[in-house]
């Protein structure tokens, strides 16, 4: 509304009424001043004072189904007058470079230039580094904020088995324990089949590859407890040594998506996957399930899962700090349909209905989740990368049988001593 056309028909309107007094002409005429502010206002609350155009580098647009960011960030700027989001589909490594280069050079495929994001996904072993080196806001004391990152969705990483390859090898449930895991492994070779692989080819895969069986082993472990020379832990270092000797393929020269794709041709039994490859594996032609990763004994406590999660956080150089903010925070609350087009579960740790409904692999997935023990990412560990690099060193030596577990473990254990420069924690 033009505030000098309101005005202006006011006075045309307060002058042709001259029989009225002079008190109530200026009780009038404040009424209408009063009634011209609060319009003004209601109709500019939630434009800025000035135009403000965010930067929002992620990988995430790859993996969701549809046009699901494109389509949020317009709904935001519908909602938010004169602020607009400019989406950049980077890798974590693209990102990383663009925050910590003063000035990039980078290009994208149009040869434009990218700006510095002021929001950006985040790799969880990257989130302690970039705080040291001061490149991620500090949102500590914010409530909306777990330390300084925001979580948005999260990822349960069960034990996939292929149910037709296990009834031809006379099997009519998965396994239970580790022992059972080594004895289904080892009737599959005979049926012509590999029972099981590991992707060891990127050390970021050290946590959903290793670590997860170690964390079921574990049970319900105390974080301020743990050692990579438990018993627990090191006699899971003993069955990923035996399981090694009949694994499919070299695991330090096979990714995570060579892996899947070995598994949705029959090749594979059993393999432990992200959540999310459920929607990829019901294209192929296989009879699959999803189960709980099997720990040293049959369960007597609740089942131990690793969590993926994706994390949201704030350039420290950014020029706008509140809006980026409030734009992580509309993502957070639109996390249920940004869960359903990832296929996340536990997703925003409610039942999606979006993709329980009709589908029993994700209705599966989230019982099991309830029903168990959450462990995440070692995110909060001093050098996290150094780590996981120290781990996949070790377990190749030991697998080569350079080293005992006992041996692998105690290495493991020194080295995190290390790099923490105290006693660990796991979060």
């Amino acid at each position: 509304m033009n505030k000098e056309w309101f005005f202006d028909n006011v006075k045309k309107l307060l002058s042709s009424m001259r029989k009225i007094s002079a008190g109530t002409v200026l009780l009038i005429w404040a009424l209408a001043l009063i009634a011209g502010i609060f319009i003004y206002k209601l109709t500019g609350r939630n434009k800025p004072e000035k135009d403000v155009a965010l930067t929002f580098a992620t990988w995430w647009d790859d993996e969701l189904e549809g046009e699901t960011l494109s389509t949020l960030i317009a709904e935001y700027e519908a909602q938010n007058p004169g602020i607009t989001i400019k989406l950049e589909k980077l890798n974590w490594d693209k990102i990383q470079e663009l925050l910590e280069k003063k000035d990039s050079k980078d290009t994208n495929k149009n040869t434009q230039k990218i700006n510095p994001p002021d929001i950006f996904s985040i790799d969880p072993y990257a989130i302690y580094e970039l705080e040291k080196k001061a490149l991620l806001a500090e949102m500590e004391n914010d409530k909306d904020f777990t330390g300084n990152v925001v979580s948005i969705i999260s990822f349960i990483n069960p034990l996939y088995y292929n149910i037709d390859l296990l009834q031809n090898a006379g099997f009519d449930r998965p396994p239970k324990n580790q022992t059972e895991f080594l004895s289904y492994v080892q009737q599959l070779k005979e049926t012509g089949v590999f029972g099981a692989g590991l992707a060891l080819s990127d050390p970021r895969s050290v946590s959903q590859q290793l670590l997860s069986w170690i964390w079921a082993a574990t049970g319900n472990f105390d974080p301020d407890s743990f050692s990579f020379t438990s018993k627990e832990a090191v006699d899971t270092l003993n069955f990923l040594n035996l399981l090694n000797q009949n694994l499919y393929a070299n695991p330090f020269d096979l990714s995570k998506t060579e892996l899947r794709e070995a598994f949705g041709k029959g090749r594979i039994g059993m393999m432990i996957g992200s959540i999310a490859d459920i929607k990829e594996l019901k294209r192929t032609k296989i009879n699959f399930s999803i189960t709980t990763i099997p720990a040293s004994v049959s369960y007597t406590k609740k089942p131990v899962f690793p969590l993926s999660v994706w994390y949201a956080g704030i350039n420290s150089k950014s020029g706008y700090r509140k809006e980026a903010k409030d734009f992580i925070l509309f993502l957070k609350k639109k996390s249920e349909k940004i869960a359903a087009a990832a296929y996340a579960v536990p997703g925003n740790g409610t039942l999606n209905r979006e993709l329980s409904k009709e589908d029993p692999y994700y209705a599966k997935a989230f019982d099991m989740y309830e029903a168990s023990e959450m462990v995440r990412e070692l995110y909060r560990s001093p050098n996290i990368s150094q780590l996981n690099g120290i781990i996949t060193k070790e377990v190749k030596l030991m697998f080569q049988g350079s080293k005992t577990p006992q041996e692998c473990a105690e290495a493991i254990q020194r080295s995190w001593e290390n790099l923490e420069g105290t006693t660990p924690r796991v979060q």
